[in-house]
């Protein structure tokens, strides 16, 4: 039926049977809004930590009963429900405050359908209907129906993760800690008894809680864009969704995974938010911005709006020349920046072969007074790196992006071009524990650490402790990651066994004990350009504890910076949380290998082996662990 702003009445009717009259509807644009907590922060809230920092002003002076909204109630359950309770209300005063009434325990409709509506109404002059079902802190494997895993094998674990309506504790694994965050429950209560819903598509902000998946997170989107779209029987069907805004974790590997589904799914669009991020609060409250990009996608793609750009910048080749990378990019060919001192915009990195990441800076020649840069071509260098490998942009804090396409007035988001490193010698898994210094060595702990944090006994595939009779004369810590490009890097760190309780030997997990001390005849072996060999150096230091830490020093006569987080930092009265597993060459100045982070719940680990580049050395904050395809710790002792 075409669009129509006439109210109508319709009747249903059961031959022989009842007569149901729905009145005053109208015909026009439905969208769905989903996701977790930034999708769900309302328009407008008691929190003002939690709605948008305009919403107030703008519900006020919304008076239109052609902008209609459901929000769902939050509901979970293991089987996908036929049936819901919903109520349309209008874009009004009065109806949001009737919502409020009716509801409670619900917060308002999500800040970000709002506003998308109201952009959408402003370009279309049709009625327009949102659906928000949105819930803090989920998943994206809870808002997927079954349908959509089919196709994708990849995803076999999550898709056969027993999924139950009695929830118990210990049924937590990975990023399923919660009743709310199994795979399918949220798309069975909150979406399937929309099914098939006349929905032109759904707009989705989510991601947080699976940001220690970033390796297998394009995947994820897959599988939900393939269920919504095969559940609402419309191949046609429209994902456009929000990238993570900065904050003072990085989202870095998983803003690349979300990048990399866009150019996939042809169905599929992203909008970059790195300019309008708060590195304080999770939850930036600057809704506008982010629901008007999402709109430049429907206009575009869906009402064939012409002149529209909605695609952001994005790098499609480079050379590397003097020096310099030269980066062309679509959707874009001349640039300007926002910057707080008016200087060239910031973020950019670069490594050479030793996979060391330095800041870089924009070399074209600018027109400072107007913030405009010339030329077609970003050309992007470092003093620090005169042979430079591989590129990144807002991988490292604090973040934000202040670089913007001319053409469509976009920010540039999160990218790289990563070649890789050159190690010292090519190695396949496994192989770093076959040097000959391990020779006569017994395993007795291994795990493939996991991304996000707890770390719990269960993670350990192997654990021998018990096997031991007696204290062992030497340990050996073995890490082996693999990057994206599918090089094996690995550290080994031989030393005199630093603890009599075995148990302390391994991740620290509620042993409410710090180790932090000098270790004796410490070996270090390594194929990462840049550590450095030793062999039975006294200079070695271990920190190990389950809590947090400050940059201070701590030891007297090893050393170590007040300023940055590296070797010999003070840890803080142990709470459970965050966590240290640091192994440290402090003769040197160099961390030997560094697993961080691993007690917080649903955030990022820090990992590494030799020292990270700039500020931090072991790894502090670099919550990075999702770059690696395999990150394993494998502990020997002889």
């Amino acid at each position: 039926m075409e669009a129509s702003f006439e109210s109508r009445t319709m009747t249903v009717s059961e031959k022989g049977g009842d007569t149901k009259t729905i009145d005053d509807v109208l015909v026009g644009e439905v969208w769905f809004a989903s996701g977790q907590s930034n999708m769900e922060c309302p328009v407008w809230d008691q929190d003002p930590r939690f709605r948008d920092g305009t919403g107030k002003l703008v519900m006020a002076m919304t008076r239109n009963p052609y902008l209609r909204f459901i929000k769902v109630n939050r509901a979970h359950n293991a089987y996908p429900q036929s049936f819901t309770s919903a109520t349309w209300y209008h874009f009004t005063p009065e109806e949001f405050e009737a919502h409020k009434e009716a509801n409670k325990n619900e917060r308002s409709l999500s800040a970000v359908g709002f506003y998308y509506a109201l952009q959408l109404f402003s370009s279309l002059r049709v009625p327009i209907g949102v659906i928000d079902a949105s819930w803090g802190g989920t998943n994206i494997d809870a808002w997927t129906p079954r349908s959509g895993y089919e196709n994708h094998p990849e995803l076999k674990e999550t898709a056969e993760y027993p999924v139950t309506n009695k929830w118990e504790p210990s049924m937590a694994r990975g990023v399923i800690s919660w009743y709310m965050q199994q795979p399918t429950v949220l798309w069975n209560g909150m979406v399937a008894p929309f099914v098939p819903f006349a929905s032109r598509g759904f707009i989705w902000y989510q991601g947080c809680n699976n940001a220690g998946e970033a390796e297998i997170y394009c995947d994820k989107m897959h599988a939900l864009y393939d269920g919504w779209a095969k559940e609402f029987k419309n191949p046609d069907f429209k994902l456009y969704f929000v990238q993570l805004a900065p904050y003072w974790q990085s989202f870095y590997e998983l803003e690349l995974a979300q990048a990399k589904f866009a150019r996939e799914e042809k169905n599929a669009a992203f909008v970059p938010t790195c300019d309008v991020g708060n590195m304080h609060d999770i939850h930036p409250n600057k809704k506008e911005m982010v629901a008007r990009r999402l709109a430049l996608h429907a206009l575009k793609d869906v009402y064939g709006f012409p002149g529209i750009v909605s695609e952001a910048p994005y790098l499609t080749d480079y050379e590397i020349k003097d020096g310099a990378f030269i980066l062309t990019f679509q959707e874009t060919n001349t640039w300007y920046y926002y910057t707080d001192d008016n200087s060239k915009p910031k973020g950019f990195e670069i490594a050479g072969d030793d996979g060391r990441y330095f800041p870089a800076e924009v070399k074209n020649e600018e027109d400072r007074h107007h913030g405009r840069l010339k030329g077609e071509k970003l050309i992007v260098a470092s003093a620090e790196v005169p042979n430079p490998r591989s590129i990144r942009y807002l991988a490292t804090a604090p973040f934000f992006g202040s670089l913007y396409s001319g053409v469509s007035g976009l920010p540039v988001p999160p990218f790289e071009v990563d070649n890789g490193v050159v190690l010292k010698d090519e190695a396949k898994l496994g192989d770093a524990l076959k040097i000959p210094e391990l020779a006569g060595f017994k395993v007795v702990l291994q795990s493939d650490l996991p991304a996000k944090g707890k770390f719990t006994e269960e993670n350990y595939s192997v654990n021998e402790l018990k096997s031991l009779t007696s204290a062992p004369e030497k340990t050996a810590y073995v890490m082996e990651l693999v990057n994206k490009k599918d090089q094996v890097m690995w550290g080994v760190a031989i030393m005199d066994t630093p603890v009599i309780d075995l148990t302390l030997l391994g991740v620290p997990i509620y042993t409410n004990v710090v180790v932090q001390q000098k270790v004796g005849n410490l070996t270090v072996r390594s194929n990462v350009p840049g550590v450095k060999e030793v062999t039975d150096s006294e200079g070695g230091v271990i920190e190990f504890w389950e809590g947090n830490y400050t940059s201070t020093t701590k030891l007297p006569d090893i050393g170590g910076s007040n300023d940055d987080y590296d070797f010999n930092d003070k840890p803080l009265p142990l709470d459970g949380h965050y966590g240290s597993m640091q192994i440290h060459d402090a003769a040197n100045q160099s961390t030997v290998m560094a697993y961080n982070d691993f007690n917080t719940p649903g955030v990022t680990c820090d990992i590494g082996i030799g020292n990270n580049s700039g500020k931090n050395p072991d790894y502090t904050f670099q919550s990075n662990a999702g770059k690696f395809k395999v990150r394993r710790l494998t502990i020997l002792v002889k």
